[in-house]
């Protein structure tokens, strides 16, 4: 067993995730995808409802970063909340492929950090970059691919334009929500 003193660089980045951290991740996710039931009661709003996903997904995704603190968290949630989408709510295939890029960025960012000597959970500004890359690949992915191309719908360059830049903003709020929100949780279980 490696106690604190003999932990390298290297083992920190690449630790493996435990039952409790994936059981964590899953739960969040779970979470996330359940706000799709209120956005469906907001559908009048439409396309314009789906701001409320988009908040969601940051602020859960980056609740489970800061929970769990290890490399890889925003891809897992990713992966979980589009299996959820994908069997349990009845998501189109290809759509589900594309979404799944929304945690690679983030990831990245965090790898990065983590490479440098940094504690990237801990910092907001860490975070916050991390919830920016999430919430670009969120409204490129769903807004600018998925709703025109997979989806078949038929809006005006204003509206995507609309949608992306609020959408991206909105993401970012969710993903400082999340700092904010992750940060309290952690605190209370230590």
């Amino acid at each position: 067993m490696a106690t604190a003193q003999s932990v390298t660089p290297k083992q920190k980045i690449w630790r493996t995730f435990t039952a409790v951290d994936l059981v964590t991740i899953a739960a969040l996710a779970g979470l996330f995808r359940a706000m799709d039931y209120v956005t469906g009661a907001l559908a009048f709003l439409f396309p314009f409802s789906s701001f409320l996903m988009i908040f969601s997904c940051l602020m859960f995704a980056v609740v489970a970063a800061v929970i769990v603190r290890k490399h890889g968290v925003f891809t897992l949630f990713v992966v979980a909340a589009q299996a959820i989408n994908l069997f349990l709510q009845g998501e189109i295939l290809v759509a589900v492929i594309i979404m799944l890029s929304w945690g690679i960025l983030s990831d990245l960012y965090v790898y990065t950090r983590l490479k440098a000597g940094a504690d990237p959970f801990k910092n907001f500004r860490d975070m916050f970059i991390a919830g920016l890359l999430m919430s670009l690949t969120w409204v490129i992915s769903h807004y600018d691919i998925n709703f025109p191309f997979v989806y078949m719908l038929n809006l005006s360059f204003t509206v995507y334009a609309i949608l992306t830049v609020v959408g991206f903003i909105i993401g970012c709020g969710g993903g400082a929500v999340g700092f904010l929100l992750g940060d309290k949780v952690k605190g209370l279980l230590g």
